[in-house]
Order: C-alpha cells, then sequence, then structure tokens
C-alpha cells in the first residue's frame, strides 16, 4: 500500500480514537482539522484565490493529485464544481462513522472557505451510498477576485 494511503488512514484512526473522548472528542477533531487546513492554506501547495472556476478546478485537481486522492472532478460550471470520492481515504466506511466523518470535513470546508468557495457533501459513504458526492461552491466572487487575503 502507498504511503500516502497509509497516512490518510492513520490520521482517519487517530480521528475516531479521539472523537471517542466524551465530551470534548468532536471539538478536537475539529480543532485539528481547522489548524490543518489553515496550514494547507498557508503552504504553497494549498489552494488560495482563484479567478474562474476553471482555474479552481485545475488547482483542486492538481492537489488531489498530489495527495493522491481517490476524487474524480464529474462536472463543473462558473458557480459549481462536482465531485465524487471513490473511497474515503480516512476509512470512515460504516454508519457509525458519520459524526467523525462530519468533523473531520471541517478541514476541507474550512480549507475551501478560505479561498472564496463552500463545500456541501451531498451523499457520503456513511449514510450507505457507495461514494461520496460533493458540491463546491463560489460563494464569494468578490472576495476570491481580490485576490483572496483577508
Amino acid at each position: 500500500m502507498e504511503v500516502r494511503k497509509l497516512l490518510f488512514l492513520a490520521l482517519g484512526f487517530l480521528y475516531r480514537l479521539l472523537y471517542l473522548v466524551p465530551v470534548v472528542g468532536d471539538m478536537m477533531v475539529r480543532f485539528i482539522c481547522s489548524a490543518i487546513a489553515y496550514i494547507n492554506y498557508r503552504s504553497p501547495y494549498g489552494i488560495k484565490y482563484f479567478y474562474s472556476m476553471d482555474d479552481f478546478r485545475k488547482r483542486f485537481e492538481g492537489l488531489v493529485k498530489m495527495a493522491g486522492l481517490p476524487v474524480e472532478v464529474t462536472g463543473h460550471d462558473e458557480e459549481r464544481l462536482q465531485l465524487v470520492v471513490e473511497r474515503c481515504p480516512y476509512g470512515f466506511n460504516k454508519p457509525g462513522h458519520k459524526g467523525v466523518c462530519d468533523a473531520a470535513m471541517d478541514m476541507d470546508r474550512k480549507m475551501f472557505g478560505y479561498c472564496g468557495t463552500m463545500l456541501v457533501i451531498d451523499e457520503c459513504i456513511p449514510d450507505g451510498f457507495p461514494v461520496c458526492r460533493c458540491s463546491i461552491y463560489r460563494h464569494n466572487p468578490a472576495f476570491a477576485a481580490e485576490g483572496g487575503e483577508r
């Protein structure tokens, strides 16, 4: 198995363990994911501002390829990018994983929020679907056109 896949599975296992901590487990997973999102956005490899969804799609596909994620872009227009995640990289594939999956997805929601988009999860594997279907909406075109800096 590829090292990147093992790292994602190990991170998913860590998230599941932390999520089990009474009262603060969900908050701990969300905090870690928020920190990773911020670091990713500030890194030279993270997705930044964009001027069109074509530009965003190219940057997104580059990031997906670099991370070795099982994600396929199934369509886009100037307001939305549609994705299919063929398998959960973290291993969240059971109904009992729904809560930790949602907490872990804070990383993606925040990371995309930094660049003026909004992630919506339409279907997810822990809900019993064979794949996750997601949409990334451009929700603040003025912010993205200004270069994405706050």
